[in-house]
């Protein structure tokens, strides 16, 4: 990794496990100070809007439903293509007028890559994480309107023995974040290092962020970065100290052996400065994030969990501000700008709320009088439709029917 991505971060100890999603872990939470609803963004039309650009996820191929950059349909990326959906026709269509295309090769006009890790549209272009050679890590820039394709970076392997690749990513303010796995033999066995990199969208120069320990990105503005970190108990030797002492050794998997014997010394969540060079801890203890990680921010807002307490963090003031906070928080997530989240109880059944970014009274939902789930599992949206899975098949249905619960007009996608 090393020989690639030099800079790295030295602001404190991070981890070696990824912030876990729905459960949660360590220590009784130290929760930040609640600002004012005034202080969080005001005016925003949501309901029947295209979704904000900023600090969206590249989302994983086959499994997603992405607004387009007009917002009218929805984007479905593939292993290899781009194909789109019209709620108004409810058609299905791969992104190219060529007559008598295969969708094939690099020749279609819809062609992502050759293996599509994760995809997102942003500004007039989308941006494209993918697998080439089979051990490259790539990144790509394809204008949608000559289907030109620019190759930003591409991260390569010195030899046979190693490979990169990309197993997340977010876009924001001209800037892709993206975490980068680095796999290697070592001792005759295959591991794999993670880094934390930062890409410019419009020159493709690339820094590392934090380099071999993975942590969970929530975040990033113009001047602030927020990450989820897990300290040690003990604090372990640097890279520097370790590598004078084990010159043959691999830091990453001392570090990983640091924390299995010596435990975790807690969640940290950060904000740090444009540079990494400093930050400041928001929070500490059983810090999570929601699961349903494509739908956890909402432009420069984005929620996390300080136990039951549900927080949104406003990235462009850097405040946060108290949600709710209930006797057992299970998930959460914003949708055209509303936060739904949802509680349980001691008979594990579920009761599910609504309310606004910017504050205000709180809507218990009807749920069709279902306690187990979601009457609709949301996964995506566009200017007026959301996507999602209603009694376990996919679906569409106008904004303004799933905000009156008007499940009788689901429109089902066939």
């Amino acid at each position: 990794m090393r020989q690639h991505l030099r800079k790295t971060m030295g602001a404190g100890l991070l981890s070696l496990a990824l912030l876990a999603s729905l459960s949660g872990c360590l220590q009784t939470a130290q929760t930040p100070q609640a600002s004012s609803p005034g202080a969080q963004e005001s005016g925003l039309v949501t309901t029947n809007a295209i979704p904000p650009e900023e600090n969206q996820p590249f989302s994983p191929p086959a499994v997603s439903w992405d607004s387009s950059l007009d917002g009218k349909g929805f984007y479905l990326p593939g292993w290899n293509i781009l194909e789109y959906y019209d709620p108004e026709t409810q058609t299905r269509t791969p992104l190219c007028s060529q007559s008598g295309c295969t969708h094939a090769d690099e020749s279609c006009q819809a062609w992502l890559s050759n293996q599509c890790m994760g995809f997102t549209s942003y500004g007039d272009a989308w941006y494209v994480s993918a697998i080439e050679d089979d051990t490259h890590a790539v990144l790509w820039n394809v204008d949608p309107k000559t289907s030109q394709r620019t190759k930003l970076c591409d991260i390569a392997p010195q030899n046979n023995q190693e490979n990169y690749y990309f197993s997340s990513g977010y876009v924001s303010h001209g800037y892709a974040y993206l975490t980068l796995q680095h796999q290697l033999i070592w001792d005759e066995q295959w591991i794999s290092e993670s880094s934390l990199i930062r890409v410019n969208l419009a020159d493709g120069t690339m820094e590392t962020l934090v380099e071999d320990v993975p942590v969970t990105f929530l975040g990033a503005e113009e001047d602030r970065v927020l990450l989820a970190v897990e300290t040690f108990a003990v604090q372990p030797l640097s890279e520097e100290e370790y590598l004078k002492q084990h010159p043959d050794g691999n830091y990453y998997t001392y570090l990983q052996l640091q924390l299995e014997e010596n435990g975790s010394g807690g969640v940290e969540l950060r904000e740090y400065t444009w540079d990494m060079s400093d930050y400041q801890v928001l929070a500490k203890g059983n810090i999570w994030a929601s699961p349903s990680w494509t739908l956890r921010s909402y432009g420069d807002n984005t929620l996390y969990a300080v136990d039951n307490a549900l927080y949104v963090y406003n990235l462009s003031t850097g405040e946060s501000r108290k949600v709710a906070e209930e006797a057992t928080l299970k998930n959460f997530l914003i949708i055209a700008g509303h936060i739904f989240y949802a509680i349980q109880d001691d008979q594990y059944n579920y009761t599910f709320y609504r309310t606004d970014l910017q504050g205000g009274p709180v809507e218990k939902l009807e749920n069709e009088g279902k306690t187990e789930v979601a009457a609709l599992s949301v996964a995506g949206e566009c200017k007026d439709y959301v996507y999602g899975l209603y009694e376990d098949e996919e679906c569409l249905m106008t904004k303004e029917d799933y905000f009156a619960e008007r499940y009788e007009n689901i429109i089902p996608i066939s």
